[in-house]
């Protein structure tokens, strides 16, 4: 049974949402009005009852009223209509559809409707004036959390309905108060659509959340009843390292669960047979400490020259009303950094040299801004760091021969204890679009501007005395409907104060940059064209740093190993297309062609070389279930201008996309060689990072 606050028993029927072909409508109360931001409030001392899927948190006024109610009366109206919002955030009343993500029938655009027509229906009346609330207050909220499928209606007869009971029956559902500790808005609280789509940005960034809508409904009694309406992702996953290039084997094995017995935890086993050396680990991750806004992660793994631990403790900025933000951690690595070395016959030989890392970190940040999604930020960090190429473990090489001549390159430990400042400029806001990263899912897309500067000089108390420079410049947009196109750059060097070696004033120099761009052909189409072009590269390295052309994110027709250097520039043009086949109600399909150009320089990196290289391929995506943000990822590669001693053809799996608006954060060779820097995104909350 439910109870809206404030409502007599007798107009309980009156529950209806505003949308629908049978529903009925308010005024659009929500448009054009300037909504009051909250602050997020504790959650520990609402109760509830629960009907069906849904729980409500009624007002404290009314919490006897509607316990009493309960044992007594008996509610005959029938479950409301569950719905998404499909219109930019924070438009306040919206048209809507189904919770799932994506119609094969009608896959969407990269443009969605800024102005989403009302339905039709009767108009309830007016919300009363109100100096402090002009909108009204939160009644109730209700919470409606699916699965990962929903069963067919009784009476319509389904050929996949025992594969989705199946997977229904292997999925524990998040549990309601996980999702209510996201939701920005209390009963008693004023009602503000920007908020709640904050709340939305937090709740669909989780990774075992598919999809999540919040919207309100206008009460008789003039207040808002929230609806908040999820659809769980699949979370349990089982992710294989396999690499075909010459030999076919398993180089990995990662068993995930993103949603531990519906608690929101994530834990992940994993077996790295990684180059040199076999990692044992696993790692732990709660987004809700004891129910708060506190993430925990911790992590421990047996390398093969010792051992590593992480633990991280954040409070980051919560939506747009969140003003502050704290981190805290404590890391230690033992790892093998590979070193590839061209050797006999047009092959490459492997030298892994053991490196030892530990870092510890406090800092916490600010933010201020007069418009909503305009911030400046101010954080500031202490942080330790210690790195070692320990003399008791000698290079492990293969073939050994490789390793019995000395290394061209010689690196220098670092221990340094540095105060980190950095400040930024974020004139950003959020879109919803479709199926541009995903393969017919929906997204929440960053578009403006953003800008950060990093200084970081070293306290008198550390051996090494350096200043750590950082900057970051990134822009995206959409110049026409069906157009999505952005970039970044980003530095970052240290400059010495005092040294005793004779190195160069400038060391540790890393440069990123990642121009990419969306198109589809018109709305509705299920084709889909990117184009990107990623360049990275380090100079005058105190450690080791070395990259290759033949990576995940560099060219995919070319083995991992292939090709190494100091710098590189890798253009990538792909066509993705949506089938809508097979089974399109169990998971999605899609398709990609692709062509990639790369060069690499030697740079400062040892056994550098300098080549130019071209591939071609074709892949697979899907999706489990339809309308998944998760996506599994398979391409064959071939070499055009060179063949390699894989035979000519190069297949990798993975998760995700290589190319497009991640670009180069996805980089492997890249963040084993990057030391501590800071960034304004280490301090955003999981819902508004870029």
């Amino acid at each position: 049974m439910r109870l809206p606050t404030g409502l007599p028993a007798g107009h309980v029927d009156q529950d209806r949402p505003l949308h629908g072909r049978h529903g009925v409508r308010s005024l659009l109360f929500l448009l054009h009005m300037n909504p009051i931001h909250r602050s997020r409030k504790d959650t520990s001392h609402h109760s509830g009852e629960e009907r069906g899927t849904g729980r409500i948190f009624p007002s404290r006024a009314s919490r006897w009223l509607v316990a009493a109610l309960t044992v007594s009366t008996v509610c005959f109206c029938p479950e409301a209509a569950v719905a998404q919002s499909t219109g930019e955030p924070g438009s306040g009343v919206e048209s809507r559809s189904p919770v799932s993500s994506g119609s094969p029938d009608s896959p969407g655009s990269l443009a969605f409707p800024d102005s989403p027509t009302p339905p039709d229906g009767p108009e309830l009346s007016a919300p009363p004036a109100d100096i402090e609330c002009p909108l009204g207050h939160i009644g109730e909220v209700v919470i409606d959390n699916h699965s990962v499928f929903d069963l067919p209606a009784p009476g319509r007869l389904s050929r996949f309905e025992w594969a989705y009971r199946l997977a229904n029956a292997f999925h524990m559902r998040t549990e309601e108060q996980v999702i209510a500790n996201e939701i920005l808005l209390r009963p008693g609280d004023c009602y503000d659509p920007n908020t709640l789509s904050d709340s939305e940005h937090l709740l669909r960034a989780m990774s075992f959340i598919s999809d999540a809508s919040i919207y309100g409904i206008r009460m008789p009694d003039g207040t808002v009843q929230l609806r908040v309406d999820t659809r769980d992702e699949w979370s349990t996953r089982v992710r294989p390292a396999v690499r075909i290039d010459g030999n076919i084997g398993l180089k990995g094995l990662w068993i995930t669960e993103d949603n531990l017995l519906g608690t929101g935890n994530h834990l992940e086993a994993f077996f790295d047979d990684g180059p040199g050396e076999a990692e044992f680990g696993v790692s732990y991750y709660n987004p809700q400490v004891l129910g708060s806004r506190w993430d925990l992660t911790l992590s421990g793994a047996q390398t093969g020259v010792g051992y590593s631990f992480h633990q991280s403790a954040v409070y980051p900025f919560v939506g747009e009303t969140g003003r502050f933000a704290f981190r805290q951690t404590i890391e230690r690595r033992d790892q093998y950094f590979e070193l590839l070395v061209p050797w006999e016959n047009n092959t490459l030989g492997r030298i892994w040299v053991p490196e030892g890392r530990n870092l510890f970190e406090v800092g916490a940040a600010v933010r201020w801004g007069q418009e909503r999604y305009h911030h400046t930020v101010l954080g500031a960090a202490v942080v330790g760091e210690r790195v070692r190429y320990p003399e008791d473990e000698l290079p492990v090489s293969d073939p050994p021969e490789v390793g019995s001549a000395p290394l061209p390159v010689e690196w220098y430990p670092a221990s340094s204890v540095r105060l980190v400042l950095v400040t930024g400029q974020r004139n950003a806001y959020f879109v919803r679009r479709h199926a541009i990263d995903t393969v017919n899912g929906n997204e929440d897309v960053l578009l403006g501007a953003e800008a950060e500067v990093m200084l970081g000089p070293t306290l008198p108390i550390s051996r090494d005395q350096d200043m750590m420079v950082g900057v970051r410049l990134a822009t995206s947009g959409e110049p026409m409907g069906s157009v999505l196109l952005g970039g970044d750059v980003s530095f970052e060097g240290r400059r010495i104060s005092r040294d005793t070696r004779g190195l160069p004033e400038w060391q540790d120099v890393i440069a990123e940059g990642n121009v990419w761009g969306y198109a589809r052909p018109g709305p509705g189409s299920r084709h889909l064209f990117v184009g990107a072009v990623a360049a990275l590269g380090g100079w005058r390295s105190r450690g080791p740093f070395q990259l290759s052309l033949g990576e995940v994110s560099g060219l995919r027709g070319f083995p991992r190993h292939a090709d190494p250097g100091g710098q590189r520039v890798v253009g990538s043009l792909e066509y993705r297309t949506y089938l809508g086949w097979p089974y399109r109600d169990l998971f999605d399909t899609g398709t990609v062609v692709f062509l990639d150009a790369g060069r690499i320089w030697p740079g400062n990196a040892p056994f550098g070389e300098s080549v130019f290289r071209t591939s071609a391929g074709i892949g697979l995506r899907t999706a489990f279930p339809p309308g998944s943000r998760q996506t599994f990822r398979l391409d064959i590669g071939f070499p055009l201008t060179h063949r390699t001693d894989s035979g000519g053809i190069t297949v990798s799996i993975g998760m995700g996309q290589t190319i497009g608006r991640m670009g180069t954060r996805n980089v492997a060779q890249l963040d084993r060689s990057i030391r501590y820097r800071l960034s304004i995104s280490d301090f955003e909350s999981r819902g508004l990072a870029p």
